[in-house]
């Protein structure tokens, strides 16, 4: 068989489970995002539902057709393997553990406190939720990142790791602002003319 043609299905492939993955969770996150002013409804968290089995399969195409990419250029011998290609796997394997936690904890979480706003959901677990939310952007962020700028397949492991690491530290930040501040948030939105909540 000829392997041009399956490096360009891999490739394909790849770019669907990229696009899936990225554009779904980033909708998810400006979705679940309502909630810092109004609770959730049923059709919105359903439609939570679905975008997480969305993203899930954009993981699990993203997967699959990156063994094939890997195995194409690296015959899976560790010494092929550029700073780059370490970093994509270090991402994608923290952006399948978060979706599988999104999934048991941020998903459940959701239908527990159901009817909440997120400034009203205990610290604790607003901790974890905001987290995971910033966990899968940076993920996709810094997974989006590597793929379209070329300037990534020759840097270091140095200057890599500085550049994910800042976005995963913004992540970071974005999350503990969201923890604390989601209280304060609510209390003005309470404020608000009723015509100007969302």
């Amino acid at each position: 068989m000829d392997l041009t043609l399956i490096n360009d299905a891999a490739r394909a492939v790849h770019l669907l489970g990229l696009a899936l993955g990225f554009g779904v969770a980033i909708m998810a996150d400006l979705s679940a995002a309502r909630m810092l002013i109004r609770p959730l409804d049923d059709r919105e968290v359903k439609l939570l539902h679905a975008y997480h089995r969305t993203v899930a399969l954009g993981l699990t195409l993203f997967w699959a057709s990156g063994l094939v990419l890997l195995w194409l250029r690296t015959g899976f011998q560790p010494e092929n393997f550029s700073p780059k290609l370490m970093a994509k796997l270090g991402i994608v394997a923290l952006l399948t553990f978060n979706a599988i936690m999104i999934g048991r904890i941020g998903l459940r979480a959701l239908d527990e406190w159901f009817g909440l706003r997120f400034g009203a959901i205990p610290l604790g677990e607003r901790a974890r939720l905001a987290a995971m939310a910033g966990l899968s952007g940076a993920g996709w962020i810094s997974a989006l990142v590597l793929g379209v700028f070329s300037t990534m397949r020759t840097m270091n492991y140095e200057t890599l790791s500085e550049v994910i690491g800042a976005i995963y530290l913004l992540a970071l930040l974005g999350a503990i602002a969201a923890t604390f501040l989601s209280p304060v948030l609510m209390f003005i939105s309470d404020r608000w003319p009723r015509n100007m909540r969302a």
